[in-house]
């Protein structure tokens, strides 16, 4: 059976990749029984020739330097010692040399390792063994530099479109927690252009479901991990309905570590340790109740003209990850609210962010002193604004941290 590189190699790229031609320059050339005299005839005729190559049966075996040369032959008797001898005396015997077809980022490893003598003196190119031309140190610099800035593009160009593509995929929650409570307010910043946060909601006639997770890593490979455990989440809900959030938990947990390899004592070696803290809520606004499930991530619920904000915390696992059991289990906790309860839930890029004077975390109490400072008529979405604020002020010069969920609602 033949490989299968021998059926993809009709289907691979076939633009020419830069090469050492590109950068190659026609330049004048010295035999091995030419002068210096001749070397300073062709310096001063050829102002801008930074390295003049020396050839023997028509193959480079050297390079002169114009600065060393020209400071050489400066010093007193060296035209009358030297003038008339080969121009071998002054080249240097091991310059860089390669072949037209070598790519750009070959030509740069090799430039690199050869040292300062390449990106200072040049090189020489040859085609098929013959002397061809030169090229210079900043001509390489520049090509580098043009080739990272089209990567650089394309690759911004495959986030940004990618960023559309996670953003469709959070609107039907967003608009199923419009549909099932509209004055709730929703804050999803990824720190880059995509993030490893997701939002995920939807409502039946009897109450709603809510999720706020934080995946592993942020960018692009928290983007994917969104992917993952969002659809996990959608067939989890699916089969086993919205009530139970510990049990949705207990899915998505067993879906993450089948996707990813890490069923415990089936693979030693899982290559990826990877999963998500998540805080997901089961509202049924007309009974009054709430029900939580939290992994490393609590929730935050202040009564009406209570004197303290309450803290549920999480449970100390996170979903999938190689240490999280199979069969792990996260309890739910119920609670029954008056109307008029404000209920919040953040991932930590909220908590977590460093700031203030002393340079530490943003934290869960001030986070918890923040909200209790709230009217009880302020609505979720001036509550969210007053938090965003404050972690701006916050935060000050310091750099973000992480991507940064969160939502507010009223029951």
């Amino acid at each position: 059976m033949a490989a299968a590189s021998e059926y993809l190699s009709d289907f691979r790229p076939r633009s020419r990749q830069p090469s050492a031609a590109d950068l190659c320059v026609p330049v004048p050339c010295m035999t091995v029984d030419e002068t210096n005299d001749k070397v300073m005839e062709v310096f001063a005729r050829h102002r801008d020739l930074n390295g003049l190559p020396v050839v023997e049966e028509g193959r480079p075996i050297g390079l002169i330097n114009r600065n060393s040369f020209l400071s050489q032959m400066s010093k007193p008797f060296r035209m009358e010692l030297y003038g008339r001898k080969s121009c071998i005396a002054f080249m240097d015997k091991e310059p860089l040399v390669v072949d037209e077809a070598l790519d750009i980022d070959t030509l740069t490893f090799r430039a690199v390792e050869f040292g300062e003598k390449a990106l200072a003196d040049g090189f020489i190119v040859t085609r098929g063994g013959a002397f061809a031309g030169v090229g210079s140190g900043l001509q390489l610099m520049r090509a580098v530099a043009e080739m990272q800035a089209a990567r650089n593009r394309q690759i911004m160009l495959s986030i940004e479109y990618a960023s559309v593509i996670q953003q469709a995929m959070l609107r039907p929650s967003r608009d199923a927690l419009a549909r099932a409570c509209p004055e709730a307010d929703l804050v999803w910043a990824p720190r880059d252009v995509v993030g490893g946060d997701f939002f995920h909601a939807c409502s039946t006639p009897e109450g709603w479901f809510a999720a706020v997770a934080d995946c592993t890593g942020h960018g692009v490979p928290g983007a994917f991990m969104t992917l993952i455990a969002s659809a996990s989440l959608g067939q989890a809900i699916e089969r086993r309905g919205p009530r139970d959030p510990g049990g949705l938990l207990a899915s998505v947990n067993r879906g993450i570590k089948q996707a990813l390899g890490q069923m415990d004592g089936q693979d030693e070696t899982p290559g990826s340790d990877d999963g998500l803290d998540a805080a997901c809520l089961w509202v049924q606004p007309a009974e009054g109740t709430l029900v939580f499930a939290g992994a490393r991530l609590s929730l935050f619920v202040r009564r009406p003209g209570a004197g303290e904000v309450e803290l549920l915390e999480g449970h100390r696992r996170g979903v999938g990850y190689v240490d999280s059991p199979l069969d792990q289990v996260w309890p739910n906790q119920t609670l029954q609210l008056p109307a008029g309860s404000l209920v919040f839930a953040t991932t930590d890029g909220l908590i977590d962010q460093i700031g203030g004077p002393r340079a530490i975390a943003f934290g869960k109490r001030r986070l918890r002193e923040l909200l209790q400072t709230q009217p009880d008529t302020a609505s979720p979405a001036d509550i969210n604004r007053a938090i965003g604020a404050a972690l701006h002020d916050w935060q000050g010069e310091h750099h973000r941290r992480d991507d940064l969920t969160f939502f507010c609602f009223r029951l």
